[in-house]
């Protein structure tokens, strides 16, 4: 193998990207480009490599990983995605989700469960479905916990109408349309929307004009 190119990196002008021969693999701080002496036309072993992955490129992207859950809990495509964006290699990714995974710092199925649980007063269950499958959770465990959770959705969908147009002295065609796409967008049914607006006009005694 040949390091065919050393190039200091656009964004992080610290660090530096490295070719083996013409494809990016990995990237250095200049101080390590200086302690490892890597310099273009060198050859590089697969022994030095495995080093260089062993000792800098992994540690370097586990500790992002963790700073990344550090902050929020994430799903494994989302990290994923986000150590890609950083510069790492398939092969390292897949070295840091196999030891996530292994310690339990990660977990689709928990990751499901509990974003369920913080959203289900809050949103209909199509529209938490829709966001958990965008975020990369698989379609069966989505389904799986779809199944067994309960959510009262007209309560919620009330509670959204409640909020974006209490202040209203009166409802014409006009404001109902508003309201229809709007809790059709949240993912509710045209049945269960009529009966809440409807609920909602009669409970705030509004006039339709």
């Amino acid at each position: 193998m040949i390091i065919t190119n050393i190039i200091q990196n656009k964004r992080f002008k610290n660090y530096y990207d490295i070719y083996i021969d013409d494809e990016y693999l990995f990237f250095v701080t200049y101080k390590e480009l200086k302690f490892l002496k890597l310099k273009e036309n060198d050859l590089l072993s697969e022994e030095i490599l495995h080093k260089i992955y062993r000792d800098y490129v992994y540690p370097r992207a586990k500790n992002r990983a963790f700073r990344l859950l550090q902050r929020r809990d994430m799903p494994k495509k989302e990290i994923i995605k986000k150590l890609k964006e950083t510069g790492y290699n398939q092969y390292i990714i897949n070295k840091v989700i196999e030891f996530l995974e292994e310690y339990n710092f990660i977990d689709d199925r928990k990751y499901t469960e509990k974003y369920i649980n913080y959203n289900k007063t809050k949103k209909s269950l199509k529209q938490i479905n829709i966001e958990l499958i965008r975020k990369g959770i698989s379609k069966d465990i989505v389904e799986e916990f779809a199944d067994y959770t309960e959510i009262c959705e007209e309560d919620i969908a009330y509670n959204l109408i409640y909020k974006k147009y209490k202040n209203l002295d009166t409802i014409d065609n006009k404001i109902k349309r508003r309201m229809i796409s709007y809790l059709m967008r949240k993912g509710y049914n045209y049945g269960l929307i009529s009966k809440v607006i409807n609920q909602f006009i009669q409970n705030e005694k509004l006039t339709n004009t």
